[in-house]
């Protein structure tokens, strides 16, 4: 059956919406528990009390909790309280998570976030006395839900759909879907993937039928007609549970699209969207069993900021310049969390580097696309306050860049997948985070498909939003703060806790520099982006160790995965339990990055940990340690101190430096050897070939010029065949020697 009934031509649209809203042209049947509509077509369920956090489907049961602690993607929830109606039926002082989903039997599943870093969620479920059930771990979870009697409880993954059924502690596996629903009754199950719609029955596939609809938005089982229903962005179809044969399609005109899907008594009812011109409108279409629409009616509007879709601006960047996702687009707004910021509690038990720019606003600030392109991705990785959205200016099955915005009010946002935006275009709603202020998570990732899911080998991250935000006006150099009461800079034995005294430093060390930054009027503390360190000898303060790239906080990682995030924070920052990672709430925090645990270049690798400056390639004495700190907008201070290298290395001029040991080749031979070293200076070198008795069978004063290309030959056909020891030295300090036959 096709239906013919489409809503008007767009140019009609305003006085129609209108004539619709206050008229009464349509006039919707009253049903029982029917939700709300949201002005971007979502159908939302409204708790009575403006005190609830979270409710049922069938609005029986409220949820409330106080916000006590968070950090960049956590939060701690207490005096949490569930209600029947008016009635609280318990008061639980905390849970272990930072979201609740509240079933239509009083179950709650409690979303923990402590190991987000690792791409972890556990979930705990409690009964509606408020005991505690049990609980289940997930990786790469983005879809969540009841089943309607609250008895099942669905996780989605990059792997599979889970179902846990709750009063027998069970989970049934079956395929990945980024869509679901189950018939009234329980018996069936929908899923949806691209253009997969798969139907369960009782647990077992029955059915698996090509919608055609690649980026599903919606589905609804109506188990009593024998029908799924299933949406897409603008086109609706209806088909037989049990043959799968095509029984209903129906399509919107441009300007409309569809968003969300329910049934109720025998109906079904779809939320479409409306969006033209600055106004945005929730509308809710009645079809019956047979596919004719009944009624049609607005139930909600929005009228939205409009603006100039300006070019970006020039920038001296090899990344494109974008506006900040927030008004005003040309002012730096406030940075919480910096890109690869040192994270953790505070106790130096662990720490992990933070993966995008986190800037803090007010709660339901709105917030606007920095670049045009494809919405590639749409979902939650924990409850309410983690949905986000991704856009790219490429719309391709292979690897291609977009922006990722997250803490958006599910109900405001304005995209879904397939949908295409321009610069400015309004997005969605920031969610509260604490009490008083919420915050984006804001970076650019990098990802395979059409559509981006939340996947385990995908999801990169890609570079510091900073650089890429347009302008940066911030004058706010960062400051070199003293690491202790008695040294600048910390000095400590390579990859150990032993720090030394500049006045005495001798082996492989690490360098480590205590940087504070702000943003503009920002209170919180920031690293410093970019250090640079090189070293200079004493009295004439020639540069013995050139300017060198300490560290930059600008690496890519070709996957959202812990093990960069905590693996490589002791790359970039020193932490022990005396210099603990800094705590996420305290405006005040302590970043000691490290300068020497990198080859010199903009690319980190786990193994550069083991990395250090070797001070026994530096005669004994003093000299002065420079250390430059920058920040994306052009900052600097640089500061120094005088150490002293004490490794038993000691000359009178201070010239000489052996670089390489000394080596012999061919080995054994009869003739010919050829020593390879190289110096600094024009000191003499003294060159001896003894045997195993110490005998001196060879002694000449050569001049370091006399190496050429760092070799330099003698003959020895004048040795007997055996052992020898070479050796290179001066009047007072031995250099290198080596045992070779001849």
């Amino acid at each position: 059956m096709k239906s013919t009934q489409h809503l008007l031509p767009s140019f009609f649209l305003i006085i129609f919406l209108s004539l619709l809203t206050f008229s009464g042209f349509c006039q919707l049947q009253n049903v029982n528990n029917l939700p709300d509509i949201s002005f971007n077509g979502k159908f939302i369920i409204t708790p009575q009390n403006s005190g609830f956090r979270a409710i049922s489907e069938n609005g029986l049961y409220n949820v409330k909790y106080e916000i006590a602690e968070v950090s960049d993607e956590n939060r701690k929830l207490t005096h949490v309280q569930l209600y029947k109606n008016e009635q609280r039926l318990y008061s639980l002082p905390s849970v272990p998570g930072a979201d609740v989903y509240v079933s239509n039997s009083g179950c709650m599943a409690v979303l923990d976030m402590n190991l987000h870093f690792m791409q972890k969620l556990t979930i705990h479920f409690f009964d509606n006395k408020g005991e505690s059930l049990f609980s289940e771990a997930f990786e790469y979870a983005s879809l969540f839900g009841f089943s309607p009697s609250g008895k099942r409880f669905v996780v989605g993954t990059d792997k599979n759909l889970h179902v846990i059924l709750i009063e027998e502690n069970k989970i049934i596996k079956l395929k990945p879907a980024s869509e679901f629903a189950f018939s009234e009754d329980e018996t069936y199950l929908a899923t949806a993937r691209e253009s997969d719609l798969t139907i369960y029955k009782n647990g077992k596939e029955i059915n698996s039928i090509n919608t055609g609809l690649f980026y599903p938005r919606g589905l609804a089982v109506d188990a009593g007609n024998n029908k799924v229903w299933i949406i897409g962005k603008q086109k609706i179809k209806a088909y037989q549970i049990e043959n799968g044969s095509l029984f209903y399609e129906d399509e919107l005109s441009e300007d409309f699209s569809f968003r969300d899907l329910i049934i109720k008594n025998d109906m079904i009812y779809s939320g479409i969207h409306y969006k033209y011109n600055g106004i945005s409108k929730g509308i809710i279409r009645t079809y019956n069993s047979s596919g004719q629409i009944i009624t049609e009616e607005v139930k909600a509007t929005k009228s939205f900021q409009q603006f100039e879709k300006k070019p970006a601006s020039s920038k001296s960047s090899k990344y494109n310049a974008i506006p900040w996702p927030f008004v005003p687009f040309d002012e730096v707004h406030k940075v919480w969390n910096h890109y690869e910021q040192h994270m953790g509690d505070g106790s130096g038990d662990w720490a992990y580097l933070h993966q995008g720019l986190d800037l803090e606003v007010p709660i339901n600030e709105p917030t606007y696309a920095v670049e045009e392109g494809w919405v590639k991705l749409v979902l939650t990785i924990g409850g309410a306050s983690y949905w986000r959205l991704a856009i790219s200016p490429e719309q391709t099955s292979g690897y291609s860049d977009g922006w990722l915005y997250a803490h958006l009010v599910e109900s405001s946002i304005m995209v879904d997948v397939g949908d295409y935006v321009e610069v400015h275009d309004y997005l969605g709603d920031i969610i509260y985070w604490s009490d008083d202020w919420g915050h984006i998570h804001f970076v650019n990732i990098h990802d395979q498909g059409n559509i981006w899911y939340y996947d385990d080998d995908e999801w990169g991250i890609n570079f510091n939003p900073l650089l890429a935000l347009d302008p940066i006006t911030d004058e706010v150099a960062p400051v070199i703060e003293n690491f202790s009461s008695s040294s600048k800079f910390g000095i400590c034995i390579n990859e150990s806790s032993t720090f030394l005294n500049p006045g005495n430093v001798y082996g492989d060390i690490d360098i480590i520099a205590k940087i504070s930054d702000f943003h503009g009027d920002s209170e919180w503390e920031q690293p410093a982006f970019k250090t640079y360190y090189w070293l200079t000898k004493l009295p004439a303060n020639d540069t013995v160790f050139p300017k060198t790239l300490g560290q930059i906080l600008n690496h890519s990682y070709e996957m959202y995965n812990s093990t960069f995030f905590t693996y490589y924070a002791p790359v970039l920052y020193y932490k022990d339990y005396l210099h603990p990672s800094p705590p996420w709430m305290n405006t005040s925090r302590d970043y000691y990055q490290i300068l020497t645990n990198n080859n010199g270049d903009s690319i980190i690798e786990i193994s550069e940990s083991a990395l250090a400056f070797e001070t026994t390639n530096y005669t004994d004495g003093d000299y002065r340690l420079f250390v430059e700190a920058w920040d994306e907008f052009g900052n600097m201070d640089v500061d120094s101190m005088t150490v002293t290298f004490n490794n038993g290395i000691y000359t009178n001029t201070q010239s000489i430096v052996v670089s390489k040991k000394a080596g012999l080749y061919p080995n054994p031979c009869h003739d010919v050897v050829v020593i390879e070293a190289s110096f600094v200076g024009d000191q003499k070198i003294s060159l001896s070939i003894y045997n195993l008795e110490m005998q001196e069978f060879f002694n000449k004063e050569i001049n370091p010029d006399s190496f050429k290309n760092g070799n330099y030959t003698i003959n020895t056909n004048f040795l007997k065949s055996g052992i020898y020891l070479i050796e290179l030295s001066n009047d007072e300090n031995f250099y290198s020697n080596k045992l070779v036959k001849l």
